[in-house]
Order: C-alpha cells, then structure tokens, then sequence
C-alpha cells in the first residue's frame, strides 16, 4: 500500500468542478429572476454555472434541504474522519424528520451514486480528471498492477477507483475526494466486499507510514518451494496486517511465489554466497551510480517509500531482498 498524503492540487482542481456540479443537483442554478436560492460560483469560465444543468429530479424536498452550500464544500473535500462525521450527521437529521435510515441511503444513492458516480463522474470522464491530478503509476494497494492513464479520441485506460467507505453502504460518499482511491481492477473487486473502519485498518490519505506498517516475507515450503506471507511491523496494534488481510494481498501476491518470490531467492542461494550483493555494490564499477539507481537498474524497482507507486513490486522486492542479504 502506498500512501497518498493531502493532494492538496489535486483536491483544489477535482473539488471545483464536483462541487458546482453538485451543488446544481441539490440547489439548481442561480437566476436572479427565478431562481435566487440556486447556487453559482461567480466564475465566468465555469463550465457548470454558466451552462443549462439543471437541479436533479425526483430527490426528496427534505432531502436536498438537509445541505448548505458549505455543506456540499464539506462532502467533496472533507478529510476520512469528518466524512464519517457527515454521513452520521446526515442520516440522523433525516430520520428526525420522520424518514428511515433505509430512505436516506436511497435518496443518497440516487443522486450521489447513480447521477454523481456513474453518470458524472464515469460518464463525464471525471475519472480520467482524477487520475492525471493524483498521477499514481501502479495500483495503491497492491503495487503489482500499473495504472497508466491514456486517452485517444474517445477511448483509453484509466485505473479503478476504490471507495475506502463503500458507495453501497454510505453513496453519500460516492464522490467525496479522500474517498476515492485509485486502485486495480482487481483490488477493487476485492475491497468492494470490505467494510474498513479507521481504528482497524489504516488509510491511504491519512497514514503516512503506511508501507512501513507491515513488510513481505516468505516461508519455505520445501528446498524449491516458498510462499510469499506479511508480517506486522508495530508493537502497539496489527492496523496494518489488518489491512493486508482486508485486502486479501496474500492471496492476490500467491501467484507470484513461484516467479519474482523464487528469482530473488534463487538469486542468493544458487549462486555465489554474497551475489545480491555484488550485484548491487560492484555492478557498473567504472561508472558512479547511486543505489536508488542500481536497484533500478538489476530489480526495476524504486526503493524509496515516495517512489514505490512508480514501479511495480517496488516494496515487495525491497523488502524480500533486505531479508536475504541479511542471511549469513
């Protein structure tokens, strides 16, 4: 897992676009003849503001009054904790005016998932928007898949992105940014299953140590066998090997336990006693080369935490190799 850190960038240009196109949805726009309440932005170049996009249809009155402009501001860009906040907030004003947890998930759905996600921010493309702004190369949490970006008259690549609070479970926050995390298809299919909460596991916009949290390790099996296990890093709580099991990465890594897991150990047992490190320390002596760029060279890999999401099995094969050299 990698993490994400505030994104301030990002956040300030997603939010500006997902803000007026929600607040247009709940509000309608502003029109100093017939509409006064409606929202709009003052900017000019607004592409929301300053075209016909009208409120959004058959929402609950009660509904849509639940939210101050400041408010809609507070969903988009709200930290994970504060998003919790909302939804709890939300979901009780709205059963004090006589409606059920039940209904407010549908309303909730209906504007924020079905209209927001898939009609804004799919079908709009606002996905492709987020992926350039968080520029992240492999998947977030597994780090074995890239996630490349590319767009060509119409038709590209874009990664997944994960809610961290699932859209089924709480749609309200199907648009909020510090919920959508860009992910592998097949993560996340398998976090989709995931219920996360903040005390157990740990978030990728908010732990900042997050890859130092757990580490790879292997266990072998017989003398040409090993498999590829987790072990956690902390002495005070298991958050992160908490995580790795929520997210399934021993059984979506236990493909690999017989290729990149087997090559490194081939690398230290099969060959010389210290061939890991005459790889790494002797390699291109006639030339001056940092280790970063040695690891890249033999491994390509990167071996500073920041950089992990560059490469795929960045932080798998460090931490696989840092074990074996220490074997004597």
């Amino acid at each position: 897992m990698n993490y994400l850190g505030e994104q301030i960038e990002a956040l300030n240009s997603y939010s500006k676009e997902a803000i007026c196109w929600l607040a247009i949805k709940l509000k309608g726009r502003y029109n100093a003849k017939t509409k006064k309440t409606g929202y709009n932005c003052g900017e000019k170049s607004c592409v929301y503001c300053n075209s016909k996009q009208t409120i959004r249809r058959g929402i609950d009155q009660l509904f849509c009054d639940l939210f101050s402009v400041d408010e809609i501001k507070d969903i988009i860009k709200a930290k994970p904790t504060r998003l919790m906040e909302i939804w709890n907030d939300k979901s009780s004003a709205y059963f004090d005016l006589g409606k059920t947890d039940e209904e407010f998930k549908e309303q909730s759905a209906k504007l924020f998932v079905d209209s927001g996600y898939t009609g804004w921010f799919l079908w709009e493309r606002k996905n492709y928007l987020l992926a350039n702004l968080l520029n992240q190369h492999t998947c977030n949490y597994c780090n074995r898949e890239y996630i490349f970006v590319y767009e060509k008259k119409g038709k590209g690549m874009v990664p997944q992105f994960d809610h961290w609070f699932p859209k089924q479970d709480f749609p309200l926050l199907a648009l909020s940014f510090y919920n959508l995390i860009p992910s592998c298809a097949t993560c996340n299919t398998i976090k989709s299953t995931e219920n996360l909460n903040l005390s157990d596991h740990l978030h990728p916009y908010i732990d900042f140590d997050i890859a130092s949290s757990y580490s790879f390790s292997y266990l072998a099996l017989s003398a040409t066998r090993s498999k590829i296990i987790f072990k956690n890093n902390s002495l005070f709580n298991s958050k992160g090997i908490d995580t790795v099991t929520s997210l399934n990465l021993e059984l979506i890594y236990r493909g690999h336990s017989d290729k990149e897991l087997q090559d490194l150990i081939d690398l230290r047992f099969k060959y010389s006693t210290n061939y890991l490190n005459i790889l790494l320390e002797k390699m291109f002596p006639e030339i001056e080369i940092s280790k970063e760029d040695r690891y890249r060279l033999v491994f390509g890999i990167e071996i500073e935490k920041d950089n992990y999401h560059k490469r795929i099995f960045s932080k798998f094969k460090n931490d696989i190799i840092n074990e074996l050299i220490s074997i004597k």
